[in-house]
């Protein structure tokens, strides 16, 4: 899976700007100052895939400023034949429009047609510090390896909404707790749709943790990794039955407590919990071997590698990491930023270089 070209017009703070990429060059640089908008071409990429940022959930904060809408479009070259794939957002009316071949697409239609992964330096703090985070890092790889889970995704956030919505009412005295038992049911339907999703794909990332974990560390650890859903519920009667348990509680703090938007992971190194004993390398090669576990897991799934985004890891992995990150995405069309060009000399792969000055992206 190749990106071949992509076009970008209205897009932060990046010119109007068309780039033809060399087929033969495994990675594609781009070069620049902090600033200068190299992050802003791999969040097109990742648009271009994702249909969402990996910054904001905002669609209007990535319309350039005095624009009125942006537009992200790529050729994209695939085992199954070519794509076109097109991303366009409006800042008035806020409106996402979502095109395959000139067709406007739902998002569950759309995403994994172009398989995207991304890493930077940040993805050190998401998995660290943040459960909801690491619940957005594991629904976007799900997401592109299934459909069906995207779809109960959608369907259950919808449903979580007009419960909350429902429980407020009711605190209000606007609304009967009797209501509550037909959105009970749709969490508990589509919950465990996610529940189920979740676990299996935890499970083979675990397995390719097995293998990648003594890689990214140089020594003989072993990574566990282990899926914590709220309410200890496993399939949908026991989710429905803990959802039913917390009314009292739900009532009082006027949202949903229980179910998939509560759950968590836990990574174990040695049987040791990251979250309390983890040095920062240890988490630098945690994020190293998911990373290499979603390329694994999309290349099984699409017969194909797919597109990896790093912004600015040369900052952040000593030479070691670096090397066997390396070695280990050569079969990937790759596009990374980096602030200074030398570090470039240690990537043994033929490139592509462009350098990005105010916006303007030039070979």
């Amino acid at each position: 899976m190749r990106v071949q070209s992509l076009h970008i017009e209205g897009f932060r703070n990046l010119a109007k700007t068309a780039l033809n990429f060399d087929g033969d060059a495994s990675f594609v640089a781009l070069v620049g100052s902090n600033g200068q908008g190299k992050t802003n071409v791999l969040e097109a990429l990742f648009l271009l895939g994702i249909s969402k940022s990996f910054r904001t959930t905002e669609n209007g904060e990535m319309v350039g400023f005095d624009q009125d809408y942006f537009s992200v479009k790529g050729d994209i070259e695939r085992k199954e034949g070519p794509l076109k794939a097109e991303v366009i957002v409006t800042r008035e009316p806020p409106k996402k429009t979502l095109k395959l071949d000139g067709g406007i697409k739902k998002a569950s239609e759309y995403i994994g047609n172009l398989s995207v992964v991304f890493f930077s330096p940040d993805d050190l703090g998401m998995i660290h510090l943040s459960p909801s985070l690491r619940r957005r890092y594991l629904d976007l790889l799900i997401s592109q390896l299934d459909r069906g889970y995207l779809e109960s995704a959608i369907k259950y956030q919808s449903a979580l909404k007009q419960r909350n919505s429902l429980l407020r009412r009711i605190g209000e005295e606007q609304a009967q707790e009797s209501e509550l038992e037909f959105w009970d049911q749709e969490l508990a339907k589509n919950g465990a749709q996610i529940l189920s999703g979740r676990a299996r794909v935890i499970g083979q990332i675990g397995a390719f943790a097995g293998d990648y974990y003594p890689k990214a560390t140089g020594a003989g650890d072993t990574l566990t990794i282990e899926y914590l859903p709220s309410g200890h519920a496993t399939d949908e009667q026991s989710l429905l039955d803990a959802i039913a348990k917390h009314h009292s509680r739900d009532l009082a703090l006027g949202a949903t407590q229980t179910g998939p938007h509560r759950d968590d992971l836990r990574f174990l190194v040695n049987g040791h919990d990251l979250a309390s004993f983890g040095s920062r390398g240890e988490w630098r090669s945690l994020v190293l071997t998911l990373k290499f576990a979603e390329i694994e897991l999309l290349k099984e799934k699409n017969g194909e590698t797919p597109i990896l985004l790093l912004d600015d890891v040369f900052s952040e992995l000593d030479e070691i990491r670096q090397k066997t990150l390396f070695s280990s995405i050569k079969d990937c069309q790759t596009f990374l930023t980096t602030t200074h060009r030398e570090f470039l000399g240690m990537i043994e792969a033929e490139k592509q270089i462009f350098t990005v000055t105010q916006g303007t992206v030039s070979p």
